[in-house]
């Protein structure tokens, strides 16, 4: 029987792994035109749902689009020319995948400083094992939190490492029944999971 359930946590591992591993499919890049241009070619390579936002310095949406019509590939120019000069963050976000571009807008000029990509964790449930799988695209320190959420008690904590891609399963079957929660921590993001024991 521990055999058994030692091979189906490995096809779990597996499948989950799979699923993490399948995301990766956004590509967003942006080019500077002309004055203070911005093109902006975002692809996928499944036709998907797209959602772009522009924050400012103070994080107010300046600028919120969502098309609708499921596309592989998005060509939009920007002009920054009327922006006060900071920096302005630029979403794009896809399903559980987001590409995140720091712009600086300097006298009327708009240059690119940073992209980096973000992609939810995979949370699984099996048998009182939770299992998960998170590309770490930040490479920071990743850390899984578990909380007891009738008195909301810190009753877990791992550090998960910083590789790129991560994998942990923690045993639950100790656990009394009732709601926890599960938190991923890591430099690009904090991601959270309900869990109900019975």
């Amino acid at each position: 029987m521990q055999r058994l359930n030692k091979v189906l946590l490995t096809i779990a591992l597996a499948l989950g792994a799979g699923a993490v591993m399948a995301t990766g499919n956004l590509s967003v890049s942006i080019s500077e035109g002309e004055g203070a241009e911005a093109h902006v070619r975002v692809t996928n390579t499944v036709e998907s749902q797209f959602e772009m936002e522009i924050r400012n310095g103070n994080n107010d949406i300046i600028y919120y689009k969502q098309i609708q019509q499921p596309l592989k590939l998005v060509l939009n120019t920007f002009d920054f020319s009327k922006l006060s000069n900071g920096q302005y963050t630029f979403f794009v976000k896809i399903d559980n995948e987001q590409n995140v571009s720091t712009l600086a807008v300097k006298n009327g000029k708009v240059k690119v400083i940073d992209q980096v990509k973000q992609v939810d964790p995979y949370f699984g449930l099996f048998n009182d094992q939770l299992n998960i799988s998170y590309l770490n695209h930040g490479a920071g320190d990743v850390t899984l939190f578990l909380y007891d959420e009738q008195n909301n008690n810190l009753i877990h904590e791992d550090l998960l490492g910083s590789e790129f891609a991560v994998h942990h399963a923690i045993d639950l079957s100790n656990l009394k029944n009732g709601s926890y929660e599960a938190v991923l921590v890591s430099s690009n993001g904090t991601y959270e999971y309900d869990i109900t024991l019975n």
